[in-house]
């Protein structure tokens, strides 16, 4: 690598090109014959991965000006230590030089012809060697300047700053947490999942990662969401490669694929718990923030199962009780202009909630509300529903808090939900716009 060595202070080269302007070739058309300008002017943030290999940037100098088909010359090399300081002084900066061991660069004088808008130069920075510096309060970059031009050059857009960072590729679930697929007992008997890991960076290596069960993340997910979901049995499904899931050059993602044998099932939440163990890249490191998927299986029966539940005021209880808008009986008399109002000038806070006590027992549910007609301030935001055989100790189901809707008079259909066996449902509204009550104008049920 050649590095000219500067001796003249940036404030003197600063007036040779004291003509320059902004980097807006509609500006300087009429003004300039001729204006050179780095395209990635000022500092340039640059992620390089650590992969073992190096990393290419591409410099770009634009001619513009009012004659595009002249001839012109200009030199883009690195500043020298008493170029960038004098830099450093005048704009308040703190960069300092990466070391020349860091990168390659070849000083160049770029000639353009009659035909050349844009020049080309290549950097390769170094990533193993940069990774080895050590932290600063200065920022290190590599400092570009242009200069020695017959031209102008544009003293705005006459140096470019490139800020490497280091980053360790990781390899991560795109989906994390818990995440419901819903199976019917309808259609065919092997149903075909798939999650995807992802390599967020353009991927050119042939590497395997390896996915196991942890079923100590279900444990925690039960107890902390005080729900009941059950492990996906062994017999159940199949992962492709028993886990190993294979990236090839040019994809950034690779699916584990779970197949699914829904014969094997009964109506209810099965959870499979998965964790990223490894990955066969010597550079690449497990993303500690999204190697964990709680991969939900909701085994239901198609909709045409279920049959609709006479509701009477008897099977219904409220809370808090009384009511002092409305009534049970105005919420299943199948009259869109009345309504039931839990209790908003109470003491009691949200959630309030309505339990429903069925006449036999169920696994599978659906049910369907409608919003006050004339005000929607109650409107359900956030629901929980709870199942009991005992109507004393219930256990939570479900939380619903999307697509549910908000206009005054609309109406929601849930899809087909299931849960351990229950006699007893509790529907808990949690969120809603006036933050101390509910309403509903028509409720409705249906169980398997």
């Amino acid at each position: 690598m050649r590095k000219n060595k500067l001796f003249i202070g940036l404030a003197a080269m600063l007036l040779l090109t004291q003509s320059g302007c902004e980097d807006n070739k509609g500006e300087f058309l009429d003004d300039f014959s001729t204006i050179l300008y780095f395209k990635n002017s000022g500092e340039v943030p640059l992620t390089l991965y650590k992969t073992g290999e190096n990393t290419d940037y591409t410099i770009i100098v634009n001619k513009a000006g009012s004659d595009l088909t002249a001839t012109t010359d200009v030199s883009v090399t690195v500043m020298d230590q008493s170029s960038l300081a004098v830099y450093n002084a005048e704009y308040g900066t703190m960069y300092k030089e990466i070391p020349a061991n860091c990168y390659t660069f070849q000083d160049d004088k770029l000639q353009f012809a009659s035909t050349e808008t844009y020049k080309n130069l290549k950097v390769s920075l170094i990533t193993t060697e940069i990774d080895k510096l050590e932290a600063s309060e200065s920022t290190y970059v590599i400092p570009f300047e242009m200069r020695d031009s017959a031209d102008s050059i544009n003293a705005k857009k006459r140096v470019l700053f490139i800020k490497p960072k280091v980053v360790v590729p990781k390899v991560y679930f795109d989906k994390t947490g818990y995440q419901v697929n819903t199976v019917s007992d309808e259609g065919a008997t092997q149903i075909s999942l798939a999650l995807p890991l992802v390599l967020p960076l353009e991927n050119k290596w042939n590497f395997n990662c390896t996915v196991g069960i942890n079923a100590a993340l279900l444990e925690a997910y039960n107890q902390q969401n005080e729900v009941d979901y059950a492990l996906l049995p062994s017999n159940a499904y199949t992962m492709n490669q028993d886990g190993i899931v294979a990236f090839t050059p040019g994809n950034m993602a690779s699916n584990l694929a779970i197949n699914i044998t829904r014969s094997s099932l009964s109506y209810g939440n099965y959870v499979l718990p998965l964790q990223l163990n490894s990955c066969s890249h010597s550079t690449f490191v497990i993303d500690a923030a999204k190697n964990t998927c709680l991969f939900g299986v909701s085994y239901v029966p198609n909709e045409s199962k279920l049959s609709t539940v006479t509701l009477t005021e008897s099977m219904i209880g409220i809370f808090p009780n009384p009511t002092n808008e409305g009534s049970i009986a105005e919420m299943i008399d199948g009259k869109s202009d009345t309504y039931y109002h839990s209790n908003w000038s109470g003491t009691h806070p949200l959630p309030h909630y309505i339990d429903v006590k069925l006449s036999k027992e169920s696994t599978a549910f659906l049910f369907e509300y409608q919003i006050r007609h004339n005000n929607n301030n109650g409107a359900p935001q956030q629901i929980s529903i709870y199942g009991s055989m005992d109507g004393v100790n219930f256990k939570k189901i479900t939380t619903l808090t999307e697509n549910l809707p908000a206009g005054k008079g609309e109406k929601y259909k849930s899809s087909v939900l299931v849960g351990k066996s229950f006699k007893h449902l509790r529907f808990s509204v949690e969120k809603t716009p006036n933050g101390n009550s509910f309403a509903f104008a028509e409720f409705k049920l249906s169980i398997n």
